[in-house]
């Protein structure tokens, strides 16, 4: 790893501990500071012509003193030692003058974890840009290979590897090192009456457990070229069924409507649900952060605590919450070690089966509305209600008649995940989510 980098971690810890010890000088009374490097490439083409390459590096810190209750943060790009007392200085300006905030402060020494496990995120991919080049050429070929309706509309090739050191004057000083590597492509459809886009992306921490490169972009080409088919929907209630990558959007709404800002500024539906019934009986939402290899994979927060093995639902009963340090005391509960959000995230049902793919929870749909596509922010936490365009296919005795577009689907959140009927066997990961498709039992259509 520290080849990789322009410092070596023991260097970034002692820098640290350099800039720790300045703040205390010039009288904070606890200071934390994190520090960060990053390099990458990043290569996009278009119908065979580059479009970008951009190899980057970073680095920098990010460093909050307090006084007492009075806090002070300042940024900067500059690790040069000899320049460090300024910022702090400026640092301990601003928190002399800040209000007092009652939630403020580092976590005390015994809320700090002591890690010591790998979760082996750090994969650094070799790869140069003529290599890059041959993969973005892949991308479009397997692209073009899906119909010549299609044509592409952009492919992308990013590599990047980043090391993250968190250190406070309660004694933790550790670091990580991951990395993330993505590969995707953005195709046109076209026929004499309609002109559709479609788009397909995978990501890994490891590149070989990236899907084959021709896949991906033959994936977004027969996205694009299926939804030529169209024909009108009118407006109805109905079943809708969320494909794995669409139905990934429904658990990243319920994580932000259960973190701490949502709680603690009362902007969400399920403040002061816990224990109580949020999603049907059959469902459950495990996090695990220890993950190996896992896109949102830590061993500590942003505050040095522990994140937690655990069930988020069980049985449909909420039993936890997201909390970071400073949302937990704004809540006055115990933080849950979520200052850098959830860890991966898994949601299950006790009634899947291992042959639950897609074309069997189409069986289970019966009639209704397959959604693949969804745009547009209509989701409002505080009430829970719930409305977005979408594309999809229209389907009838468990097969798929023809595209639906221009659509919006609408209901409210907590009738959506109490009205959860199914999840399939098809699970995919984005991100920190993992879900098959999941079955709503009805959802208002408003088509054309």
């Amino acid at each position: 790893m520290t080849a990789a980098f322009s410092n070596s971690p023991t260097y970034l810890a002692e820098l640290a501990e350099q800039i720790l010890k300045l703040a205390r000088s010039q009288g904070a009374s606890h200071a934390q500071v994190s520090l960060s490097q990053s390099r990458g490439l990043s290569l996009s083409m278009r119908q065979s012509r580059v479009q970008s390459r951009v190899r980057e590096t970073h680095s920098g810190y990010s460093l909050t003193v307090f006084m007492g209750k009075h806090q002070g943060s300042v940024n900067s790009t500059d690790l040069n030692p000899n320049t460090l007392s300024q910022s702090v200085k400026a640092a301990c300006a601003i928190a002399r003058y800040t209000g007092e905030d009652a939630a403020a402060g580092p976590a005390r020494s015994e809320q700090l974890c002591s890690p010591d496990s790998d979760l082996n995120l750090f994969h650094p991919w070799d790869i140069d840009e003529d290599q890059a080049v041959g993969l973005a050429q892949r991308l479009e070929s397997g692209l073009e290979s899906a119909g010549g309706s299609v044509q592409s509309e952009g492919v992308w090739v990013n590599s990047h590897q980043s090391y993250f050191l968190l250190a406070t004057s309660e004694g933790f000083n550790q670091g990580v090192a991951k990395s993330q590597h993505s590969l995707g492509a953005s195709a046109l459809a076209r026929n004499d009456q309609y002109s559709e886009r479609d788009h397909w992306s995978e990501s890994a921490t490891d590149a070989r457990n990236l899907p084959s490169v021709e896949q991906i972009g033959m994936n977004a080409g027969r996205g694009a070229a299926a939804y030529l088919n169209q024909g009108a929907l009118s407006s109805r209630r109905c079943a809708v069924l969320f494909d794995p990558r669409t139905a990934t959007s429904l658990i990243g709404h319920f994580i932000q409507a259960i973190s701490s800002q949502a709680l603690y500024t009362n902007a969400t539906f399920l403040k002061d649900q816990l224990g109580q019934p949020v999603m049907s009986d059959h469902l459950r939402l495990y996090e695990d952060p220890y993950l190996a290899g896992g896109n949102a994979s830590k061993n500590f927060d942003s505050d040095g605590i522990a994140p937690q093995q655990r069930y988020l639902v069980e049985d449909g009963v909420l039993k936890g919450y997201l909390l970071s340090l400073y949302g937990a005391r704004r809540l006055g509960m115990e933080p849950t070690g979520n200052g850098f959000g959830p860890g991966n995230l898994l949601l299950s049902s006790h009634s899947t089966g291992a042959d639950d793919d897609l074309p069997a929870m189409l069986r289970k749909l019966g009639t209704g509305l397959l959604v693949t596509s969804l745009a547009g922010n209509g989701v409002r936490l505080i009430s829970g209600d719930y409305s977005r365009g979408a594309r999809g296919f229209w389907v009838e005795n468990g097969e798929i008649q023809h595209a639906v577009t221009g659509i919006t689907i609408a209901a409210n959140l907590k009738e959506m995940l109490k009205g959860i009927v199914a999840v399939g066997s098809d699970v995919v990961c984005q991100g920190p989510f993992s879900t098959g498709s999941i079955l709503i039992e009805q959802m208002q259509i408003s088509g054309q």
